[in-house]
Order: structure tokens, then sequence, then C-alpha cells
């Protein structure tokens, strides 16, 4: 598997960008092989909340322990500045997962979109959110934000949860993505990855399971462990044709919008795959 390497002003610009604002992206913590392009688009995945996830799923480079980053209000302004230095049109807003928070990061989502909002009014942006523990309250106050799209990852099948996800929860998340989807007005996504070692059956199970919540758009990758050593192996690397194939069945099942390949993430950038 290779990416295609891409150098280019808005690549260098992003690079400078994200140091000297001292911004933090998923597309660096998670190795996203896909850094390059969307760079290079002038898309980018910022992570907030710190860049310490309480919780300990086996596919995650992102550094994990128990209590998540102190300071992070300085996210806002950071964030702020990076679209306006950069001129975006298109941001990703997604975070660490924050059990140690009293409402496990939601109020800072809540006031750097408004802070976004108020500032870039023709900004289009995108959540990506963890599951806030299940809590209505709080992701009710999420789906009232002015956003385009908002989505929760599933990220694999219901077997491989308690070994992948010890800490989260199938059904769960499959609740988080159905209140987004009865509450939200933006397009609502999840994603899920393949090669943890899932039968073909069980892929079309939590598509049939996300495709019920009412979510209509699904992202379907390859899982690659990150380059430290310590995640979950890599069962199996899938070929196009298959993904293709993946694709068109979850097309049938009814989701109106499918990004299926190998180099395929969440916030992935690939253009529209409806049919």
């Amino acid at each position: 598997m290779k990416v295609r390497l891409i150098n280019s002003e808005n690549l260098e610009s992003m690079i400078q960008g994200l140091a000297q604002l001292s911004v933090s992206t998923i597309c660096v913590s998670g190795s996203c092989p896909n850094r390059p392009q969307c760079f290079s688009s002038k898309r980018v995945s910022v992570l907030i909340l710190g860049q310490t996830c309480t919780r300990t799923c086996k596919f995650c480079g992102v550094r994990k322990s128990a209590r998540g980053d102190r300071h992070f209000s300085y996210e806002i302004e950071a964030v702020s500045n990076l679209v306006e230095r950069l001129g975006l049109e298109f941001l990703v807003i997604t975070s660490v997962t924050r059990d140690d928070l009293p409402d496990y990061g939601a109020g800072h989502f809540i006031e750097m979109v408004s802070v976004l909002r108020a500032r870039f009014p023709f900004l289009k942006i995108e959540l990506l959110i963890p599951d806030f523990l299940g809590d209505e309250a709080l992701l009710y106050r999420i789906t009232s934000l002015d956003v385009d799209i908002i989505g929760h990852n599933m990220e694999t099948i219901a077997r491989l949860y308690p070994i992948i996800r010890p800490l989260s929860d199938y059904k769960r998340s499959l609740n988080v993505i159905r209140f987004l989807a009865e509450n939200s007005r933006a397009i609502v996504k999840s994603s899920i990855m393949l090669g943890l070692g899932e039968e073909f059956s069980e892929i079309m199970d939590v598509l049939r399971d996300i495709y019920e919540t009412g979510c209509r758009a699904v992202c379907i990758g390859q899982y690659l462990p990150p380059k430290n050593g310590l995640n979950y192996p890599v069962r199996k690397y899938y070929n196009e044709r298959e993904f293709d194939y993946i694709r068109r069945q979850a097309l049938e099942m009814g989701f109106s919008f499918v990004w299926s390949g190998p180099f395929v993430r969440s916030s992935f950038v690939g253009g529209d795959s409806g049919e």
C-alpha cells in the first residue's frame, strides 16, 4: 500500500501554521496516511481537548492515560487563528475522549463551534464526536449547533468491541448515532475499519445496524496500525475489488453516501460516492 507524495505551498503552509499556532490534529496523532493529500487541499482535522485520551482503544496511536491534559482552553483561539491564517473553507473538529471531565468535554466543543460560527459564518464545519458516555442532555446541546456534518464512529463489529474498544460499548455508540440522526439537521456520518478479524457477515451486520439508526453516510477503510507497534495487529488487507463490493452492498442497503477504499478515513475528502 502506497500513497503519493505531494509537495505544494498549501502543504508547507499547513505544516507551518499547525506548528506555530500549536494546533493538534488527528491527522498527525493518528498517523493518517492521507495527510499530504488533505493538507495540500487545505483540509485538516483538528484534535481538541488535549492530546491524551482516557480510553484504551487498541487501534489508535493517540497517547492514553486515566487523566487527560489539563490545559486546552487555548485551542479555541488557536484553531480560529488557523482558519483565518490559511483561509480554510472546511474544518473537521474531533477530540480525544475525556471521561475524566464533568461534561466529558462537550462544553468545549460547543464553545469552539460558537466562536468559529460567529467569526467565520461561511465556514463549513464537520464534528466527529466521542460518545459522551451516552448523555442525551449533552448530545442534545451538540445537535443544536450550526454545523454541516456530525459523526460518531462505530469503528468495528460488535464481537470485537470488548477487545478493540474495551472502554466503549457497541450499543451505546449505535444509540449516539441514532440520537444524532433524530435530532440534528446536519448530515450524520459514521465510519468502520476493516482488517481486524471480522467476517463478511459481520461487516454487513454493522452496516445494517448503522443504517437502522437513520445514518445515511458511511466511510469504510483499511485498518493500519500506528508505528509504535503497541496496537492490535492487522488480520487482513482488503483489496480494491473487495472494498468496491462492500460499497455496492452498502448502497443497496439504502445508504446515500458510501466512501470505501484502503485509505478512506472518517474525514475522507475523496468526493461523492453516492448513487
